[in-house]
């Protein structure tokens, strides 16, 4: 047996070896828990999901999946996925890209790893170009959140590679009325206060026939980073990473026969986030409550989406038939990166005190007179204005006249998905044989728009290296202002048929085996131009006309893959389950952007990239014990990640493009549960831990190391941590004849112990200054009361007013600039609920 194979083989005993033990520990109260008929005050309640596309308790779900009730959500305070993720092991998610890392399978390239749906809509983005971020789904007027570990491609498809988060909306009721309010004020120390106001409500119009939902909910998260003017780190606008959040739901269900319903509904999301949250190292003091952020451009997320929605579900006889009809828009315009201190952090690299040896562009200088849209040498003591770029800001005192220079960045990417499904599957619990068909259908229009407007352009070439833009750039500035623009169209279709089979081989002991079979098309345009694009051609007279022509591309990616899925299920006792799964997740191919030479170097970068696939085999238990007060699960996993979609930054000219390159290993084990004490204590608890590395060493076009064997997979400050733990402890009291408590949630994020791509000096893409996340723990407190219809709770989340030095980073190696984030400072409030 290979070692490879003998590694998987201990991680899917782990969990078997594991269970034994606990299923002795509670074996003398096994009798009376699988006798008890009715529940007791201890006993710890059971949710119900749809993580397999039918109605099952958790606890019979065999795959590890978090599930989030509204009633959960409240208590724990829950106000978006980030909230979420801090209760889910296994799972990290970054605010700023809103990429999920599930089971440390995350790239910021190409598809996305972690399908995201709203209800049976899938909404995740393609990363076709810079900054393409998935929405944040509001979590208001939820029925519940899933997360869905491991790939889920038999029944959820592409971009579920790593697995899939699904936010389940309340749905019309027929037959009952029911709504709530919910209104939150809160204050962060040294930042903006925060309130929150939602409605939610509905019931049957006409009794068992026609009935509706509506929803209204606002947010305003209070900002607690200032804009300066760096120069005088005078205050130009206070706490600006301000964000507002509108989301509105209406739904109308109809059933004209006992039989039949249809629910037609709409989803419409404002998100409007009016600067990042990163803050200045050099001007801050985060420990002093000082953080500061001298950018002069403001980095503003625009995101809004509208999505219709039908569903119609009829009941058979032993079977269901659903059908879900959507249309999804979206378009986010995004300050992806400052174009400020993008654009001198580039200019700096070409500054030299030998003019004779060194063009604007790093390259030999030409011979006087040929310009023809190639670089020449500085006609000026460049190397005296180096560098343009220090610890505090732009430097004054180099840049002269341009010292408050300003360039623009803005990205765009809009999406337009209309998808169609159709399911078939059995509706009786108790039979031998559980099964689901369906077909599935997608048809999607992506667009991104990357460009910088930078008016001050030509006079700073001037000044930098003494002659002007046609000569340096060959080139002029686009009408309207521009010195890039790239711009990239593309199609995803997608048409597959799945299946998925249980079989009760014997009373306790059922076998799964699922399929899922795919044609999928992609296909791209892009048109890039300007002068830092770099693409003219030699001879022209750098006006942008027959010499100086546009750059455009185009491809297209065909492949038909197959995603099967195998289980096995011992249902050992009414509450106690092993189980097993073998499952495979993809990522379909795609296209990338053209880089522009010579300015990112003479050798031909690909414009397009082939599929990337995962093998999951897990191993895990579920069971309550301890006469029901306590329900747990664990599961050991290990996944192999082949032919890795990955973005790979040029140094030389600031710009990525995306390829395959590199494999990787992740194992490891999530356990998560629940512990009635009493019926007044409660304790709950995760722990994830997650090794995902590079298996061997990774090239990349020119042959330079990209990632030595052993490297974590993901970014500096955004690559999945090893350790993810959350603990809470809840008291149940009675405080004047009413149902009150006391809750504390401690959340523990463990430092990275293996070194990054960035971090290792045997990567080309070495960054000495590189930084990985620190350890953090994170601390809130609430308590509340019950007021027959009516809840109160007050709260302070980061109760320590913790502050660490979060996703560390700048332009590049060369740039002293360092920007970081941290923790919302200690932030107490009042939450009051009113629900019928």
């Amino acid at each position: 047996m290979t070692p490879k194979r003998c590694a998987r083989v201990r991680v899917l005993l782990a969990a078997a070896s594991i269970a034994p033990l606990i299923l002795a520990a509670h074996a003398h109260a096994q009798s009376a828990s699988a006798s008890a008929t009715s529940p007791k005050a201890t006993d710890v309640s059971e949710i119900v999901v749809t993580a397999t596309r039918r109605e099952q308790a958790l606890s019979k779900v065999p795959e590890s999946v978090s599930a989030f009730t509204a009633a959960k959500m409240d208590i724990q305070g829950i106000k978006s996925f980030a909230d979420v993720s801090k209760f889910t092991p296994g799972v990290t998610f970054d605010p700023d890209s809103h990429d999920i890392s599930i089971r440390g399978i995350e790239s910021t390239a190409g598809s996305s790893t972690t399908g995201v749906y709203i209800d049976d809509t899938p909404v995740q983005v393609r990363n076709l170009g810079l900054n393409a971020n998935n929405t944040e789904p509001a979590v208001f007027d939820l029925d519940r959140v899933e997360v869905l570990r491991g790939p889920q491609g038999t029944l959820f498809g592409a971009g579920s590679e790593g697995g899939t988060v699904r936010y389940i909306t309340n749905q019309p009721s027929l037959t009952t009325y029911s709504g709530m309010v919910r209104a939150e004020t809160d204050y962060t120390q040294g930042g903006a206060p925060s309130y929150e106001l939602g409605v939610a409500g509905g019931g049957p119009i006409i009794e068992n026939k026609l009935g509706f939902r509506l929803s209204i909910w606002d947010r305003q998260d209070g900002g607690y980073i200032d804009r300066v003017d760096y120069q005088t780190l005078s205050t130009t606008e206070s706490n600006a990473n301000w964000i507002n959040t509108l989301a509105l739901r209406g739904a109308l269900a109809w059933s004209p026969i006992e039989s039949l319903k249809i629910t037609a509904s709409i989803d419409f999301q404002n998100r409007l986030q009016n600067n990042y949250d990163n803050y200045w190292v050099g001007i801050s003091d985060p420990g002093a409550g000082t953080l500061l952020n001298g950018t002069p451009d403001r980095m503003p997320d625009k995101d809004k989406f509208l999505m219709p929605a039908l569903r119609i579900e009829w009941d058979g006889p032993g079977v269901t038939f659903i059908s879900n009809t959507s249309y999804y828009a979206r378009k986010e315009l995004v300050g992806g990166y400052s174009g400020t201190l993008y654009n001198l952090s580039y200019f700096q690299h070409f500054l030299t005190g030998d003019p004779n040896q060194q063009s604007v562009w790093g390259e030999p200088a030409l011979p006087a007179g040929d310009s023809g849209g190639n670089p020449i040498a500085c006609t000026n003591n460049c190397g005296a204005l180096y560098p343009l770029l220090t610890a505090t800001g732009p430097n004054a005192a180099t840049l002269g006249p341009f010292a408050n220079y300003y360039a623009r960045n803005t990205i765009t990417n809009s999406q337009y998905d209309w998808t169609q499904e159709f399911r078939l599957q059995s509706s009786k619990p108790d039979s031998r044989l559980q099964w689901v068909v369906g077909g599935f259908m997608a048809f999607n229009y992506q667009r991104s728009t990357e460009e910088i407007n930078d008016p001050e352009l030509p006079a700073l070439t001037q000044y930098l290296w003494g002659t002007n833009m046609l000569t340096a750039w060959g080139e002029n500035l686009l009408p309207n202002g521009d010195d890039y623009i790239n711009n990239t169209s593309a199609h995803d279709r997608q048409i597959a048929l799945f299946g998925d089979a249980t079989y009760a081989i014997l009373p306790t002991v059922k076998f799964e085996v699922g399929l899922r079979f795919a044609w999928t098309h992609f296909d791209y345009s892009n048109l890039n131009d300007g002068p830092q694009d770099l693409l003219c051609s030699s001879g022209g007279d750098g006006s942008g006309g027959a010499g100086c022509t546009p750059g455009t591309a185009s491809g297209a990616e065909d492949e038909k893959p197959l995603t099967p899925k195998f289980g096995l299920t011992w249902q050992v006792t009414p509450d106690d389950m092993l189980y097993g799964t073998i499952s495979k997740g993809y990522r379909i191919g795609g296209a990338t952007p053209p880089l522009p030479i010579p300015a990112c170097g003479p050798n031909p970068f690909p414009t397009q990239y082939s599929s990337d696939s995962v093998w999951s085999y897990e191993a895990g238990a579920k069971g309550r014990f301890f006469d029901r007060s306590v329900q747990a699960s664990i599961s050991a996993f290990y996944i192999t990640w082949s032919n890795i979609q990955q973005a790979v930054y040029v140094p030389l000219c600031g710009i990525q493009y995306t390829t395959n390159v590199g494999d990787a290993v992740a194992k490891g084990f999530d356990f998560e549960g629940q512990w009635n004490l009493t019926h007044a204590f409660e304790l709950e608890w995760t722990v994830g831990y997650t090794d995902a590395q590079f298996s061997k060493t990774a090239y990349d076009i020119n042959g330079d190391v990209l990632a030595v064997k052993g490297d974590a997979i993901g970014e500096v400050g955004a690559t999945p941590v090893p350790w993810t733990i959350s603990l809470g402890a809840q008291y149940n009291f009675h405080l004047f004849d009413r149902d009150s408590y006391v809750r504390l949630d401690d959340e523990f994020e463990s430092k990275l112990t293996k070194l990054t791509i960035a971090e290792d000096p045997g990567s080309a893409y070495y960054d000495p200054y590189a930084r990985n996340n620190p350890a953090t723990n994170l601390l809130n407190l609430r308590a509340g009361m019950t007021l027959d219809q009516f809840s109160v709770a007050l709260f302070a989340n980061n109760v320590l007013n913790s502050h660490p030095q979060l996703n560390y980073q700048h332009q590049d190696s060369a740039t002293a600039l360092f920007e970081a984030e941290t923790f919302r400072p200690l932030t107490v409030g009042l939450e009051v609920n009113f629900k019928y």
